[in-house]
């Protein structure tokens, strides 16, 4: 573990299977640890359910028309300066 980071144990009842491909894996050096591989893996997939939540938000707000409304007057409001910043790039 990073320094720094607190950790705890837990105990998973997992299928053998999983377990003997972990042990595998980190026989092969795919993975310094159990641990290691234990974490990374649900890290990803904790990410994925993250994102995923995200992404069911952004489609509501999508058609939120109060939502839809403030993005339009926010973009209206902030035309000139963004026009004006446009300008200042240079062109190559």
């Amino acid at each position: 573990m990073a320094r720094g980071i607190t950790s705890e144990k837990v105990t998973f009842s997992l299928p053998t299977r999983i377990i003997q491909e972990v042990r595998r894996a980190v026989a092969e050096g795919a993975f310094p640890s159990q641990n290691a591989l234990v974490c990374e893996a649900l890290q990803k997939e904790l990410q994925q359910i993250e994102y995923e939540r995200l992404r069911r938000e952004f489609q509501d707000a999508a058609r939120d028309p109060e939502f839809l409304l403030d993005l339009e007057e926010t973009q209206a409001a902030f035309e000139f300066v963004d026009t004006e910043t446009a300008r200042m790039i240079p062109r190559d």
